[in-house]
């Protein structure tokens, strides 16, 4: 009777060793929403019982920017990485594997023309030239906008500011009401890039895309005023007292929630937080109380900030993730298959390829909102950097500017230097 016992169990072990054996694991870091994340990867396992995938969240900053860094170092990053196209995914494009072969062999030879046009821009943005190679593939597309309380506005007879003297009025009555008036993570460089972008399209569309590329000047006098504008809005009680100190994430995005702040420069993004789980949702079931505008016209414009965006997030396939076949079939699920969908359905974010929408429970006024975004998101301007040492300069750039450090025609100067550098003029 032990004889059988002990063969049964050795059988039973054997059988389990030789089922892990026919699995594959797929590594996975990333900064998207742990919550969300967890669905996609549900789908495809689902999809693939003989994949698993091991994902690690990171807090965008520093967490996820540190662990890269270090990772790359050691040559331990894992088989897929989330990327934001640029200047980000230049930093890491030597361990990052060209997916356009892998791409047009699953989705046919045509299928970048599936991408919205920013997008396709945003992917190959930073490459050597004559290097056509797609080293990200997007997952989401975003467009940036002002999001704002409209039960507070309510409060306080507020509507969405059309000009800037209704922008700073509107900040006067917020703050005199006891709320923050527009919240400024200052100390993150993405969400100050992401406020100045708006302010220099509203001078000439595009012309960060020129100054960047060598072709206009970073100190041309749209750029000069955009800056006098962005050092206006510290100076004119628009951003909260000390804005330089503060993160947009977690602590701007929960106050807003909170409904501890009036207004707060992010994105289409945002509207994921009507899908989070109690009690993240106590603040914004159905975003019933919040709604978006873009950018009135600043000092010298006369004409509101343009849809500014491309991807939200798209993800890179590793050297390492090369030699795994399933980190590759992980990926395209992510990106244009059934994980996409249930990001999508999350509300993460708009899609990067077309044909893709939300499914399930959606309110009315998020679809509203979401047909809104995806109206504009066609004819976003571009939202990203190129090459890191043009966009770490602009961040040390508004950094310095709006602590009173440097003026606007020097802080240029100095991101003028940075790509004269960058481009070897």
């Amino acid at each position: 009777m032990f004889r059988k016992q002990m063969l049964a169990t050795l059988a039973a072990l054997m059988t389990s060793t030789a089922a892990t054996a026919d699995e594959t694991e797929v590594t996975v870091w990333s900064w998207f929403v742990q919550s969300t994340m967890e669905k996609p990867i549900a789908a495809f396992e689902e999809k693939y019982p003989d994949i698993k995938v091991k994902y690690t969240y990171y807090n965008y900053s520093p967490e996820y920017i540190t662990a890269l860094k270090a990772a790359a170092a050691s040559d331990s990053l894992p088989d897929v990485i989330g990327l934001q196209p640029g200047s980000l995914t230049q930093q890491y494009r030597e361990h990052l594997t060209s997916v356009n072969d892998m791409a047009a062999a699953e989705w046919g030879a045509d299928w970048a023309d599936n991408i919205f046009p920013v997008n396709r821009r945003q992917v190959l943005m930073g490459n050597p030239e004559g290097d056509e190679g797609y080293y990200i593939v997007p997952q989401e597309s975003q467009v940036l906008c002002i999001w704002y309380n409209r039960k507070i506005f309510d409060t306080l007879g507020l509507s969405a500011p059309q000009t800037y003297d209704d922008l700073k009025a509107a900040a006067t009555a917020l703050t005199e009401g006891g709320y923050i008036p527009m919240f400024q993570g200052a100390a993150d460089g993405w969400q100050n890039e992401n406020v100045f972008l708006m302010l220099a399209n509203q001078f000439s569309a595009g012309i960060t895309d020129k100054a960047q590329a060598g072709e206009v000047p970073w100190t041309s006098p749209g750029l000069v005023s955009a800056m006098n504008a962005w050092k206006g809005l510290f100076d004119d009680g628009i951003f909260q007292q000390g804005a330089l100190g503060a993160h947009a994430y977690p602590t701007g995005a929960q106050l807003l929630a909170q409904g501890k702040v009036g207004m707060m420069a992010l994105g289409s993004w945002w509207m994921q937080e009507s899908k989070f789980p109690p009690p993240l949702s106590e603040y914004v079931e159905n975003m019933d109380g919040f709604d978006f505008f873009y950018m009135p016209p600043v000092p010298g414009s006369t004409q509101p900030s343009p849809p500014v965006g491309g991807i939200d997030i798209g993800y890179g396939l590793t050297k390492n993730g090369a030699e795994n076949e399933s980190a590759w079939t992980f990926l395209t699920e992510l990106t244009n298959g059934v994980g996409l969908q249930q990001a999508l359905n999350d509300l993460n974010d708009l899609p990067a390829f077309k044909g893709h929408e939300p499914q399930g429970e959606v309110s009315d006024h998020v679809k509203q909102m979401y047909a809104r975004f995806m109206e504009d998101l066609p004819n976003a301007e571009n939202q990203r950097f190129a090459i890191p040492a043009i966009a770490e300069a602009l961040d040390n750039a508004l950094a310095g500017v709006a602590a009173g450090e440097l003026n606007a025609e020097d802080a240029l100067a100095s991101v003028q230097a940075a790509t004269d550098k960058a481009l070897g003029q």
